[in-house]
């Protein structure tokens, strides 16, 4: 396990999906301080309710966006997790998305750039840096970044604020000589505290109660899908092993069954409930409904640089929701 012990830690976006992952993980250890910063007090309350008044963690409610107050000099690490990422929020309030993205990193690196002690950034980028405009399925590297999104595309709010973000970490480590690495995350999935407005929360949600699964498309594009906890341990392993200045893919390279598209983990989560789950509810359908064809292409992202610092994939497709539809049970 990695040792973060005797170390504080500040988690922006610590009420989301994996920044509350990330903070329930921490909590195991004894000697340890943990920031959890987040826009929203009242998910901060809800989600740590169980850790109310402990020692360890520090709840800051306060948008990420706007210069850090109230921030002592001692932290050893920052997770910048905060980056609103529905597709809801991308398409309707698209400078809700870039301001955390852009405006954040840069209050995080000038935290770094004023601090006396050596403070580590990690950065969570996305897969959508990458963009995926061919008809093929793609393996990609760190290096291969130069496809991208088309500049009024839906979601290029999320995946440019993204890339330039990154460009701005780059430029502070070269001119001010901060410390910091970037993690650019696959497709994460599993249970969480937070209520997330995605397919695979749906479709859990769906099973939960005993409801079939509709699904619009049959032909949407592979993921490369990567369970919560071996993404935080990838990011853990970067937070600790990783070389500054470096990028680091943490993705399951579609490894154990990883590699699916949203209506292929549809039908999974079917078969696994009605296997082993159905005695909860009832044993469920899934309803496919065939439009317009829109691509069955997907990207793997290559993780053999993440496994040079130790790091290994533990979970397949198939144990990571099993383990999900306990969780919720």
């Amino acid at each position: 396990m990695f040792n973060f012990e005797d170390k504080t830690i500040l988690i922006t976006g610590a009420s989301g999906f994996v920044g509350s992952s990330m903070v329930f993980h921490l909590m195991k250890f004894k000697k340890i301080k943990i920031i959890a910063l987040s826009k929203n007090k009242e998910n901060l309350s809800r989600i740590f309710a169980k850790y109310k008044n402990h020692k360890n963690l520090t709840l800051i409610a306060q948008d990420i966006a706007k210069p850090f107050y109230n921030l002592k000099n001692n932290i050893d690490y920052i997770f910048h997790a905060a980056s609103p990422q529905e597709a809801k929020t991308i398409k309707k309030t698209p400078l809700d998305v870039i301001f955390p993205n852009i405006l954040g990193t840069i209050n995080c690196l000038n935290f770094l750039k004023k601090n006396k002690k050596k403070t580590r950034l990690v950065f969570f980028s996305s897969v959508t840096v990458y963009g995926n405009n061919t008809n093929t399925n793609l393996k990609l590297n760190e290096t291969n970044t130069a496809v991208t999104e088309a500049i009024n595309s839906e979601n290029a709010p999320y995946s440019e604020s993204k890339r330039m973000s990154e460009v701005i970490i780059n430029s502070y480590i070269k001119q001010f000589k901060v410390d910091a690495v970037i993690c650019r995350l696959s497709t994460v999935y599993g249970p969480t505290h937070y209520k997330k407005n995605n397919a695979f929360s749906e479709f859990i949600n769906n099973v939960i109660l005993g409801r079939d699964i509709y699904v619009k498309s049959s032909t949407l594009p592979k993921r490369d899908n990567i369970y919560v906890d071996d993404a935080i341990s990838g990011l853990f392993c970067v937070a600790l092993k990783g070389k500054k200045g470096e990028t680091y893919n943490i993705s399951s390279n579609g490894e154990l069954g990883n590699f699916l598209s949203v209506s292929e983990i549809a039908k999974l989560i079917t078969k696994i409930h009605n296997d082993n789950f159905s005695k909860f509810s009832r044993k469920i359908k899934l309803k496919l409904k065939k439009i317009k064809y829109i691509k069955k292409y997907g990207i793997r992202l290559n993780n053999s640089k993440l496994k040079k610092l130790g790091w290994c994939l533990t979970t397949g497709i198939s144990e990571g929701i099993k383990k999900t539809i306990n969780f919720y049970l």
